[in-house]
């Protein structure tokens, strides 16, 4: 008996101190993990809208480049029509045998190209894309798009600005 008089137990306010201590200790790690999960949707979203600012790029420079015309801008900037020869890549991945226009546009949040020369609907090259639209001064094409997802600075979208190399090097002075 001697030796359940020495085996005591925690007081009630051992107890309830241990408890605020383990529930403050687990508030914060509740806090951490939110702000963690929403850093990652913040930087996934980063990375969505650099990948649509890249292909975009990516896939404009290689139409504008190539081609030997100058680039028209249609239904009020919302369209961009190339002109390519035969046997050059075009925005689908295909080499059309025949010269073909590309027309480069949005709808829904995806970017289309459609092919004059294969008498198919539009392609969805990419989607994530808010905005688009287009401009031609002399040489120079420009492209603006905005991604879903990019910064409030970055509002009124990204600039993308190609010269026709094709034009540049026919119109130079050698």
């Amino acid at each position: 008996m001697n030796r359940l008089m020495n085996c005591r137990g925690f007081t009630l306010l051992e107890l309830l101190i241990a408890l605020s201590i383990g529930l403050f200790m687990l508030g914060g790690i509740a806090v951490a993990y939110s702000t963690i999960r929403s850093t990652i949707a913040v930087n996934q979203e980063l990375a969505q809208a650099q990948e649509v600012i890249r292909y975009t790029s990516q896939l404009m420079t290689r139409s504008i480049k190539q081609t030997a015309s100058t680039p028209q801008v249609r239904l009020n900037g919302s369209a961009l029509e190339v002109t390519q020869v035969a046997n050059t890549p075009a925005c689908d991945g295909s080499v059309p045998a025949v010269t073909y226009t590309e027309t480069f546009s949005l709808l829904d949040g995806y970017l289309l190209c459609d092919i004059s020369s294969d008498n198919l609907p539009a392609q969805r090259l990419l989607r994530g894309v808010n905005a688009l639209s287009f401009s031609v001064n002399g040489l120079i094409t420009s492209i603006t798009v905005t991604p879903v997802g990019i910064p409030v600075q970055y509002a009124a979208g990204i600039q993308i600005d190609v010269a026709a190399s094709q034009q540049v090097l026919a119109t130079a002075n050698w």
